[in-house]
């Protein structure tokens, strides 16, 4: 059995035509314990982390299965909030049925919200969104590199899991990217040595390429320019062309 990371996900072999991924994601310190350094909404809380992890697998092509909370907080009633939000997110999904499962703390007090998730789906390796960027195609960024208290305050400006389920299913999606804690910069410096390309910024750009992507609140994705106007009339939120690989 052959196991390989491929970006932010573990593919293993499970037969000649199909893997299985396993992507993994933290938050901690986020919520409404004593402890909490940024006071947020735990069903917020539990929907932004279920979306990172989701996000992940959809963005590589994956139909995810499970979904695992590993909470270290007690179930009534921190946990209880943040399972509402993880179904929240679980339930937008409007072409897949996720499981979900987890435990919760309930040998020792806690003061602080931590969250531990993976979730595992399946894909056809033909299928696999990985090393299909080409020469002249354009990246666009979509959404805004939101963290903290930005993410509360801007929820009609951040990717949410219907966009990414949305940008799965398109057939003119080449690679997409969920943009992490290092920002656009990396995730595009990455894509480009994934491809053997370089990279052409636009003269402008107005978002700042270096701003943590907090949980998955964007995205890049490359795709043939030609299909620019398809993109932009299936996605509400920000578009923003950032150049083109040659």
């Amino acid at each position: 059995m052959n196991i390989k990371q491929v970006r932010d996900l573990t593919l293993i072999d499970i037969d000649e035509e199909r893997y299985i991924g396993i992507s993994c994601d933290s938050c901690g310190g986020i919520g409404e314990k004593e402890h909490d350094t940024i006071k947020a909404s735990s069903v917020i809380v539990g929907e932004q982390t279920a979306k990172v992890v989701l996000a992940e697998l959809l963005s590589m092509g994956f139909q995810p299965l499970v979904l695992s909370d590993g909470l270290a907080v007690e179930m009534n009633d921190t946990g209880k909030n943040i399972i509402k939000g993880f179904n929240n997110t679980i339930n937008l999904l409007k072409n897949t049925n996720v499981h979900l499962t987890g435990s919760t703390e309930e040998n020792a007090k806690t003061v602080q919200t931590s969250i531990g998730t993976t979730g595992v789906g399946i894909i056809d390796k033909a299928k696999l969104k990985y090393k299909k960027t080409s020469k002249n195609d354009i990246c666009v960024s979509i959404g805004l590199p939101l963290v903290g208290p930005d993410v509360i305050a801007n929820p009609d400006k951040i990717m949410t899991i219907t966009d990414y389920e949305t940008l799965k299913n398109c057939d003119f999606t080449n690679e997409i990217v969920p943009v992490g804690s290092k920002g656009i910069s990396y995730e595009l410096d990455t894509l480009c040595q994934c491809n053997s390309l370089k990279f052409k910024y636009s003269d402008y750009i107005s978002i700042d390429l270096n701003k943590s992507g907090g949980p998955s609140c964007s995205c890049i994705v490359s795709i043939s320019e030609k299909n620019l106007d398809k993109l932009k009339a299936l996605i509400s939120i920000n578009i923003e062309v950032l150049g083109k690989f040659y």
